[in-house]
């Protein structure tokens, strides 16, 4: 467990490491979000309509309990008409804005990959006899397949892109490519080399 532990604690530094060199240094990011033409009426839009912080959908359908069977189907109806029509709209609000020199969205993003890099060690332990090599495909695997459940469905449903949806699943996959580096040869068996085939 101790081994994991620390494991776990690398893989995530690494993790984090690329994480940072990725969405600071990186312009690939740039190229897969779009800005809006008036962005600080987009802002104040969002302000007046949105009580508070979270995600936000237009358009909205909740059936209030009071409408009769008939105005169901016709509430229903209409929106799909909007939504059809669109534009459909997805979006998640953080209503006080995000202060990017406070630690506590930094302190959260690693503590989401060691959580992430110790369950990896936990799968990896059981993959471990497979040599060096299978144990790096192993864990970039699981990059990429987190990657494409993670980022896919918002392509499929909400509209983000193919251009947005690619980058995340690659930046994904190379994170745990990376850490993969090191978790390869730290979880293996005892009586494994560390570049074993």
């Amino acid at each position: 467990m101790i081994k994991n532990i620390f494991g776990a604690f690398i893989a995530a530094a690494i993790a984090f490491a690329w994480s940072f060199i990725s969405w600071a240094v990186l312009p690939w990011h740039d190229y897969s979000m779009n800005k809006f033409s008036n962005q600080e009426f987009v802002s104040w839009v969002i302000k007046e309509n949105a009580p508070k912080s979270g995600v936000y959908v237009a358009p909205y359908y909740k059936p209030s309990d009071d409408l009769s069977p008939d105005e169901v189907i016709h509430s229903i109806e209409a929106q799909k008409e909007a939504m059809v029509k669109g534009p459909f709209v997805y979006t998640q609000v953080r209503l006080k804005g995000m202060d990017p020199t406070s630690p506590y969205p930094y302190i959260y993003s690693f503590l989401t990959q060691f959580i992430g890099a110790f369950f990896i060690c936990l799968l990896l332990k059981r993959a471990s006899d497979i040599g060096y090599g299978g144990r790096l495909f192993f864990v970039t695997l699981v990059g990429l397949v987190v990657g494409v459940l993670g980022f896919v469905p918002d392509w499929t449903w909400f509209g983000a892109g193919w251009k947005f949806t690619l980058i995340m699943i690659a930046d994904i996959a190379a994170t745990w490519f990376l850490a993969g580096l090191f978790l390869a040869a730290f979880i293996k068996p005892r009586s494994a080399t560390y570049f074993a085939a």
